[in-house]
């Protein structure tokens, strides 16, 4: 593979024509809007390759080994081992000059939206006149959230599951606060380097406060070639905190590769086989590289770790046609690593290394898998930003390149010939410039009529895939809000009056998980798969567009360059493409949200509905009295006012939900799908303007030339001569074909 294929050599290329397009700046300072334009184009070039960005979701099942694989491939124990049950966020890390971490903390606002659902329909009496959210930044708030979670942490309702995770989380808030605080700054991004560095560890372990975080990125020297690389920390596959599973999701649909790790103590599950099957439907089957993590000191032997290794390799292959799976020891990778820095190892490291060694077969095996692995994921990140550069950069350049060249060709020609054969090539070639404007001209208004149609056409298919009464996810949402039952005997274990209450707090957010879990593995992943689609029909519509009005820019192009050609200049015709439509930076797809939040005004209304309210239980006594009714068994009762609750329950997340999915319809057209028509389309005119102005050199700004003294016209000559070999070096390099 060329070096020019690579980010790091097309920027090694761009800067030497840079200081040509100067030079020519320089020599003819009034043709210098060709230079300016040939600069600006390579600017942007530069500014596009640098940011652009190969990310890599190094993703599997709780404690599988991903912070510990990711700290063996930077060769540094970076990232804390084991995420705790709060910390929602991926940690990103990318390749630096030298370590550095920035943390983002959440908005107040996002706080208190996770403490106001936390604590929906809770039974609290002092929330009972609260008409608003807490706002955790009050000392009054904070005081009485101290007072709900005291008065109710005696009704036993935060155990197990997502009910645990409010308490924690509450709790977390509660406590970080004050540790937080202080530390925050005004914009909410915090950067530690140097001695201060070690500050993120503490930060990002400590529950109460990583749950104020929402993003930490670090950057550290990689100890292989990584510019422009990131490795995303996710995670675990099988985390039962929707939030985690939601965030995970989120990253996958703008990564490029999937690292997916396994343990060798574990093997695969079946949350690996769910979690497969979704990076399936998601289109990333194909970009997963398999990571069989291997606990040496769990397996006596080579031939053990082999049989682990076949058995993972036979799971996988319905799911993969082509697996490529690895099978080392991320730890003893770190390790080795760690100590080839000449870092002193604690004891237990280096008795595991002695361990090892005791088994040379194994731990050579897993040396080797290692080396192997990296060797091949070398190779695939080259593929990855060779293919996104020849997508559009790197032709941007290479028709800078020809320009530059040509242009300097013709004047060094042109300048030995006189001001009247400046002049008559000028009048030739600006005669031959008319077409091509005029089809520019006919083709932004093509493309903005394309636009319109194209958006309409989008607007419909949306609008069907999200209609609230007929279309998929609508009607799954509805299915299952309409057939959601808890589970009643657990609910209904108390079974007193007093206990309704409570039991309505666990019932509602027994529901609200179930909702998450629905929308993060299945309605997100149907989405992601429709969003994809309506992506490649967008890709072929605007193929079938440009298809004829390449061909008529390209017969322009050709009779400009026959122009060129009779003047004696060998001038071939370069060949339009058209660059290949990738998605633009900072344009992310959206994903469903749901997060139904009741008010505690709703709560006395469901209390009231289900007939708890004063005149229910009224009637309840007035019955009983008048031998109208026997008594009910408290249990019974209890499910009984329940079930009339529940009803409550689903009306109104009827409503919310309708109004989140309408919300979402407008946002995916008017925030994605239209805003990437529009930067598609103009990506793809302003690749070709470029193009054309890199090509379409006037002459107008050299007649001043003629009118030189000899020695300087000599000078510039001399120089034109110098600089366009230098110019075709560069051309010839930028043109090697990508093996």
């Amino acid at each position: 593979m060329p070096e020019t294929a690579t980010p790091q050599g097309l920027i090694r290329e761009i800067e030497p024509l840079q200081e040509l397009a100067r030079d020519w700046t320089r020599l003819f300072p009034e043709a210098a809007s060709q230079g300016e334009h040939w600069l600006r184009v390579l600017g942007q070039v530069q500014a596009h390759v640098s940011e652009d960005t190969c990310r890599l979701a190094v993703v599997g099942a709780v404690k599988s080994g991903k912070s510990t694989m990711i700290n063996a491939l930077v060769g540094q124990d970076l990232l804390r081992r084991g995420a705790g049950i709060l910390t929602a966020m991926i940690t990103r890390v990318q390749p630096g000059p030298e370590p550095r971490a920035v943390l983002q903390f959440k908005e107040w606002s996002e706080i208190n939206g996770e403490i106001h659902r936390a604590l929906g329909l809770l039974p609290s009496s002092h929330l009972l006149e609260r008409a608003g959210p807490l706002d955790l930044e009050q000392p009054e708030d904070r005081q009485l959230l101290q007072q709900v979670l005291a008065e109710v942490q005696g009704l036993d309702l935060w155990k197990n599951g997502s009910l645990d995770q409010n308490y924690l989380l509450l709790k977390s808030y509660l406590e970080g606060y004050d540790l937080v605080k202080a530390l925050m700054p005004g914009e909410g991004v915090l950067a530690l380097t140097g001695p201060e560095l070690a500050r993120h560890r503490e930060l990002v372990t400590r529950e109460a406060t990583a749950v104020y975080l929402k993003d930490v990125r670090l950057t550290i020297p990689f100890p292989w070639p990584a510019q422009g690389v990131e490795l995303g920390d996710c995670q675990g596959s099988d985390s039962p905190i929707p939030q985690h599973l939601g965030q995970v999701l989120t990253y996958l649909v703008k990564s490029d590769l999937v690292l997916y790790v396994i343990s060798s103590r574990v093997g695969l599950r079946q949350a690996d086989f769910q979690f497969l099957g979704e990076l399936q439907r998601m289109g990333l089957a194909p970009h997963i590289l398999t990571l069989l993590n291997l606990d040496l000191g769990e397996h006596s032997s080579f031939e053990e770790l082999a049989r682990v290794r076949d058995r993972v390799l036979q799971e996988l292959s319905p799911w993969q046609p082509e697996v490529r799976l690895y099978a080392f020891s991320a730890l003893k990778l770190l390790l080795d690593r760690k100590r080839a820095r000449h870092e002193v190892l604690d004891p237990r490291e280096a008795a595991l290394l002695q361990v090892w060694a005791l088994g040379p077969e194994a731990a050579a095996f897993a040396d080797q898998e290692a080396a192997r692995f990296e060797a091949d994921l070398q190779t695939t990140l080259k593929d990855l930003h060779s293919r996104r550069l020849a997508g559009g950069s790197l032709s941007q350049v290479q028709m800078v390149a020809r320009g530059l060249r040509e242009q300097m060709a013709l004047t060094r020609d042109l300048m030995k010939k006189g001001l009247g054969a400046i002049k008559d090539m000028e009048a030739r070639l600006e005669a031959r410039r008319q077409p091509l404007h005029g089809t520019m001209a006919s083709l932004s208004q093509t493309l903005e009529g394309a636009g319109n149609r194209l958006k309409k056409e989008l607007r419909r298919r949306v609008d069907r895939q999200l209609d609230r009464h007929a279309g998929p996810v609508g009607v799954a949402l509805k299915e299952f809000i309409q057939n959601f039952e808890p589970h009643w005997q657990e609910l209904a274990a108390a079974g007193t009056p007093a206990s309704f209450r409570p039991a309505l707090y666990q019932m509602f957010q027994e529901f609200a998980k179930a909702l998450a879990q629905l929308v993060t593995s299945e309605v997100n992943i149907t989405l992601v798969e429709f969003i994809r689609g309506q992506e490649e029909w967008l890709r072929q519509e605007l193929g079938h567009l440009w298809t004829p009005l390449f061909l008529a820019l390209q017969e322009a192009l050709t009779l400009y360059y026959r122009e060129i050609a009779d003047l004696g200049l060998p001038a071939e015709p370069p060949t339009l493409e058209v660059a290949a439509i990738t998605r633009p930076q900072g344009l992310e797809m959206p994903l469903l949200n749901l997060e139904p939040v009741p008010g505690w005004r709703f709560a006395r209304e469901v209390w009231l509905r289900s007939g708890l309210g004063f005149l229910g239980r009224a009637w309840v006594v007035v019955r009983q009295r008048l031998g109208l009714g026997g008594a009910v068994e408290p249990r019974s009762q209890l499910q009984r006012d329940l079930e009339r609750a529940l009803i409550s329950l689903k009306d109104w997340l009827h409503e919310e939900v309708q109004v989140q999915l309408l919300d979402y319809r407008e946002r995916l057209k008017f925030q994605y799908f239209f805003p990437l028509v529009d930067q598609w389309l103009k990506q793809q005119e302003a690749g070709v303007e470029d193009t054309l102005g890199s090509l379409l050199g006037s002459l107008s700004g050299l007649t001043a030339t003629v009118h030189l003294e000899e020695t300087e016209r000599l000078a510039r000559e001399s120089r034109l001569e110098q600089m366009i070999p230098a110019v075709q070096a560069i051309e010839a390099r930028l043109s090697e074909p990508v093996a």
